[in-house]
């Protein structure tokens, strides 16, 4: 029987489990355990439940477009507790010049999608719409050469698109200083639009047809009926994410999950890998997936790999911070008709970005409550989200009676912080990725995954587990057909 190990019970390396007990299901010969070194699985995913609110700790959502999620959902029977967003209150807006301003219908990211919404929109001076519409005129990028997604709007956009929607809303989806995020490691699909389309503008318009008449086709061809949307942009589940990782647990009964499991070393032998654990219990492996943070994996390797060690001291992290605040609706300072509002650096708030949870997703709070979730930290705040609870929670108080008019005491206020928990895809990420890609190839039987590589969201992640653990099943001689 060939052993494999996992490391790291966050969702990647869940997902690796979760395959592999696939793998078990159909008659596979292996054993597999799962050392997670918390007292909880999950890793960053963290639902928590308080007299009928649903609080996620962490992420709260994941988007649709990379089918990785929702397929999991499916395979896991949880294909019913999909929900999406609130179709009535569709509205985002930005903070700018000291008011909230509605993003206008037909803005796909930073690319305008509807000439006269754009048109008429406030949000852009004149001057701005027309920098941002020679984007249809501008010629491509000469060349592959990665170069900042500040370096890129600025050449495609314009400064006022930099400023007012790629800084806070693409910048911040990574916590990142744009001026120094990787364009091609974060949206390759503006790479790859330019590439292709040359305009931005044009390419997105193109991709929208082509997506819209793949959907009738199939559609059609399938059922005979006239198509209807089944995912919006960004979903989530009816008890919130944690939902995931209960089933994939429950799931996986061959699969031994392990909490405060923490390794202290790993050691590679003439058979295999073995593993010592902080416990002072060891184990051995034919094959070991580590599923760990990079700042963590790094910490594991560094005796046995110290060059592909040296490679994650490129890969750097910043501390981010949320809030979630719960009150009372009646008499409610604001209508929370839409999904919430970013904030450019230039405003010069505390707050990034802010969810009205309660409005953009159904159930998450109960009759009578609303319930808001802000954003704090990351590359150009980095040191708000390293200041106290009590400091963060009335920093945010204080912008929300300024942004929203809130002047309401809260019937809760949980602060969750993230230290040095949120990877940075610099320039030319991707070298280095490929670079220690390359040097695993003299560790066989050894894999990494995880948001520390070629993808952060709860997709990417769960696509690297994948990965990992099909790899995995070749190198043992167990590959699916």
């Amino acid at each position: 029987m060939k052993k494999i190990i996992i490391i790291g019970g966050g969702i990647a390396g869940l997902a690796a489990a979760y395959r592999i007990q696939r793998k078990i299901s159909e008659g596979a010969d292996l054993e597999c355990i799962l050392l997670e070194g918390s007292e909880r699985f999950g890793g960053k995913i963290f639902t928590e439940k308080s007299d009928g609110f649903i609080i996620e700790r962490g992420p709260d959502s994941f988007i649709s477009q990379k089918p990785a999620t929702i397929q999991l959902c499916k395979q896991l029977g949880l294909e019913d507790r999909l929900i999406g967003t609130n179709p009535g209150t569709p509205s985002t807006f930005v903070y700018t010049n000291g008011k909230l301003v509605t993003m206008p219908d037909g803005l796909s990211l930073m690319i305008p999608t509807k000439f006269l919404p754009f048109a008429l929109t406030s949000l852009f001076s004149l001057s701005g719409k027309i920098r941002m519409a020679l984007d249809l005129f501008i010629p491509r990028k000469v060349g592959d050469s990665d170069e900042s997604l500040a370096s890129f709007v600025r050449r495609r956009m314009g400064e006022e698109a930099l400023n007012k929607m790629a800084e806070p809303m693409l910048a911040g989806i990574y916590a990142s200083d744009p001026e120094k995020m990787s364009i091609g490691s974060t949206f390759p699909m503006f790479v790859e639009t330019e590439r292709k389309y040359r305009s931005l503008i044009i390419g997105m318009l193109a991709r929208k047809k082509a997506l819209l008449v793949s959907a009738n086709t199939d559609v059609t061809m399938n059922t005979g009926k006239r198509p209807t949307t089944s995912y919006s942009l960004f979903m989530t589940l009816k008890e919130g994410l944690g939902e995931i990782v209960d089933a994939i647990i429950k799931k996986s009964p061959d699969v031994q999950f392990k909490s405060a499991a923490k390794v202290a070393a790993l050691e590679k032998q003439n058979h295999g890998w073995h593993i010592s654990l902080a416990n002072g219990s060891e184990c051995h492996a034919d094959a070991v997936i580590i599923a760990t943070p990079g700042s963590i994996t790094k910490k594991i390797i560094k005796p046995i790999a110290p060059e592909l060690a040296e490679l994650f001291e490129r890969i750097h992290y910043v501390s981010t911070a949320t809030v979630t605040l719960g009150y009372k609706k009646e008499g409610f300072s604001h209508p929370l008709d839409g999904f919430g509002f970013v904030v450019p650096k230039a405003e010069g708030k505390s707050i990034l970005a802010c969810t009205w949870t309660s409005s953009k997703y159904p159930h998450r709070a109960p009759d009578g409550y609303v319930m808001l979730r802000c954003y704090l930290g990351g590359a150009l705040h980095e040191e708000i989200a390293e200041k106290d609870a009590e400091t963060i929670q009335t920093l945010v108080r204080n912008d929300l009676k300024e942004i929203m008019g809130i002047k309401e005491t809260p019937v809760f206020c949980r602060v969750f912080k993230n230290h040095k928990a949120n990877v940075q895809y610099h320039v030319n990420h991707s070298e280095i990725i490929d670079s220690i890609m390359e040097n695993l190839k003299k560790f066989p039987g050894l894999f990494l995954v995880g948001s520390s590589y070629r993808g952060i969201g709860i997709p990417d992640c769960i696509h690297s587990g994948n990965q990992a653990a099909e790899a995995t099943l070749e190198f043992l001689g167990a590959k699916s057909e």
